[in-house]
């Protein structure tokens, strides 16, 4: 067994880069593409062009400034946790020959490919280490194989790795394996940590202040802990401050960038998309809708649903906190004018969500575990077993047809759903 708790996951790892590099052989530069794209281009304009007014016409969803010159929508977060990764790709272009100014060259795609993959192998790991704390190994196998490739988190962490949702995830996961460290010691380390990963989660994308609730919520069950744990923070007020301008510190890059470009420290760069649907939202559509629903593509989120409501009866899991996060976060999905987020396999914003949501998954496991029926054990090992081969697999198809997967024409009917059920079982 102590063999098997040091190294699972470091077995795992060796075996999905495989996976990794097989899945993008055929098209290395659709790893820095699209959404990727707009996170990656800080890298080559701050270390290669050496200027930001000169980002070329190619870069994603661009927009222009006053001057007319290009502009990048997106925000840097992800571009910090890319950077190790391409400066090492830089210099191994440059001590090879290859041509370094081609930042769209084979070699910084697969290193932003390994980077992604690696990072969410990183959040992996943090939830492994606040599983333990309560969990048995059976337990916390379970759980981190059935998040893993029982969601979308499968393709995200293998296939589209570039965009944000991994790094995110990566970043929950060590939020919820700090929050202990941070109320047992709440020391001014703990606090700047504390504070730099909130910081980052919201550079990265804003709506992701979410996680916010969670270090207020968390373990709070009823009126009293609520009042502890506000008396808590008055408490500690310096150290609240400290993580508060941690967190702020992150910002500065670009807050810098804004003002380089427009003179504004502040601009919001997605125009004129706007949460069109906040006074009817389109929540069963984000939930179950055949174009990225929730639930249809990650069916393995209903067991993390269901081990909320487990743990609101037994008040375990954290899960009034994650009740309020997951419905907040449905609401705010479903108000989007891009309700299901654009060409992406399943609904792709609630990647990072699964660093908290497999906490009540983990109860869930538990408990089955302990169920006298061995066979009612075993039908159900059966059912999350085949939940986590449905996920990884309609990945692949969506590898081979992701152009199907998005607008209006991608609706079921009779022949989508053989052809979908024939691919699932074809080996």
């Amino acid at each position: 067994m102590k063999i098997l708790r040091l190294n699972y996951l470091f077995i795992l790892f060796p075996l999905m880069l495989w996976v990794v590099l097989y899945r993008i052989k055929a098209s290395p530069q659709s790893v820095i593409w699209s959404d990727a794209e707009g996170y990656y281009m800080y890298l080559p304009a701050l270390f290669i062009i050496g200027d930001f007014h000169k980002i070329p016409e190619r870069s994603a969803w661009p927009q222009r400034n006053e001057k007319g010159e290009m502009m990048l929508k997106y925000t840097c977060g992800v571009a910090i946790f890319e950077a190790p990764f391409f400066l090492v790709t830089k210099w191994h272009c440059q001590l090879k020959n290859h041509d370094w100014k081609d930042y769209f060259n084979i070699h910084y795609c697969r290193a932003m490919a390994i980077c992604g993959y690696f990072f969410g192998f990183v959040g992996l790991f943090f939830l492994q280490k606040t599983l333990r704390r309560r969990h048995s190994e059976k337990v916390v196998v379970w759980t981190l194989l059935a998040t893993f490739f029982g969601t979308n988190l499968f393709h995200y962490t293998t296939r589209e790795m570039s965009i944000s949702h991994v790094y995110s995830f990566c970043l929950f996961a060590f939020t919820a394996w700090h929050l202990p460290r941070f109320y047992e010691k709440t020391s001014w380390t703990n606090a700047a940590l504390l504070g730099g990963s909130l910081g980052w989660i919201v550079l990265i994308r804003p709506a992701n202040a979410l996680i916010a609730l969670f270090v207020y919520l968390y373990g709070v069950y009823s009126w009293r802990d609520l009042k502890t744990r506000t008396r808590f923070f008055l408490e500690h007020w310096t150290k609240v401050g400290v993580a508060a301008l941690t967190a702020i510190a992150f910002f500065i890059p670009q807050l810098l960038y804004w003002h380089e470009m427009t003179g504004q420290w502040v601009r919001y760069s997605y125009a004129d998309e706007k949460f069109i649907y906040w006074n009817k939202p389109k929540i069963l559509d984000v939930l179950f809708d055949v174009q990225n629903g929730l639930f249809l593509y990650s069916p393995m989120v209903l067991l993390m649903v269901l081990g909320i409501f487990v743990g609101l009866r037994e008040r375990k899991y954290h899960a009034p906190a994650l009740l309020l996060i997951f419905c907040l976060a449905t609401y705010i999905f479903a108000s989007w004018w891009a309700w299901w987020f654009g060409g992406a396999f399943g609904h792709r914003c609630y990647v990072e969500y699964y660093a908290l949501l497999a906490l009540p998954l983990a109860g869930v496991f538990e408990k089955i575990f302990a169920w006298r029926s061995a066979v009612l054990r075993w039908l159900v090992r059966a059912i999350v077993v085949f939940l986590m081969y449905y996920g990884t697999k309609l990945s692949f198809l969506y590898n081979h047809l992701p152009g199907l997967w998005d607008g209006a024409d991608w609706r079921w009917n009779f022949e989508k759903i053989r052809w979908v059920w024939s691919y699932l079982f074809k080996w």
